[in-house]
């Protein structure tokens, strides 16, 4: 894992602090470190309400998986998502991920963690390099109307990410790498708001947007199965280091 640094810049007799690339400003109030043998089932639930299919798949926004605690796998300190053409359920034929910590709609555990304004969203991960495959970390807060998307990755273009605030006015951006982004380790974080939303990608800023005012959003990592362009593999995976969050 890395260290967080701090670094500061003297101005006279004044000493600011400053964000160094690898450090993230506020306490950290929620992570998972992936250092165990299993996903955290206290922190994690695969149950969400904004999956319209029995909390588990949502064919309506594109998705052709079903999720399942099997696509889950911990060791080595990472968390492995892997979605697989394997029929897991009446009318699905890939299973993949999804872990939030959110309200499980009625499945255990409850609530574990909310993102509240001002927090900083940290993630470490190398995402995955065959087509098909659609995975972000984001916030839900029940209807979508908080929604934030720390970022969206899809698989057919290994140089974009989509960074969008949904709250009304919202803003996005799309960030265009100068290199592939599935060949190595990449830290992809948003402070959402208070007055402004920011992304960083690998430390350094890459889009500001509007305000953010939600509060009881719960987070969510996913690795979902695109519908509009479906894999030609039968399986895909991707690996997190780490996910953090951090409050002022």
């Amino acid at each position: 894992m890395r260290k967080l640094l701090t670094a500061l810049v003297v101005l006279g007799l004044f000493a600011v602090p400053i964000r160094a690339a690898d450090a993230a400003p506020g306490k950290l109030v929620f992570a998972d470190e992936f250092d165990g043998t299993a996903i955290d089932r206290t922190k994690w639930a695969i149950h969400s309400n904004a999956e319209a299919d029995q909390c588990l798949g949502n064919k309506g926004n594109q998705q052709l998986e079903w999720h399942t605690w099997d696509a889950l796998s911990v060791g080595d300190g990472k968390l492995t998502m892997t979605a697989r053409k394997n029929n897991p359920a009446a009318g699905y034929q890939w299973s993949g991920a999804l872990i939030t910590t959110g309200q499980a709609c009625g499945h255990e555990p409850a609530q574990s963690f909310a993102v509240q304004p001002g927090d900083y969203i940290e993630t470490r991960l190398k995402l995955p390099a065959d087509k098909g495959f659609w995975p972000s970390t984001w916030t839900w807060n029940g209807n979508g109307s908080n929604e934030q998307d720390t970022y969206e990755f899809y698989s057919d273009n290994h140089k974009a990410l989509y960074l969008t605030n949904h709250q009304s006015p919202g803003g996005a951006c799309t960030y265009e790498s100068p290199t592939d982004l599935t060949t190595d380790w990449h830290t992809i974080a948003e402070q959402v708001g208070p007055d402004h939303t920011v992304w960083y990608v690998d430390g350094k800023e890459v889009c500001r947007q509007g305000a953010y005012s939600g509060s009881g959003d719960a987070l969510i990592l996913d690795l979902f199965v695109y519908g509009k362009i479906p894999p030609t593999v039968s399986a895909g995976s991707m690996q997190l280091d780490y996910v953090r969050v951090y409050r002022p």
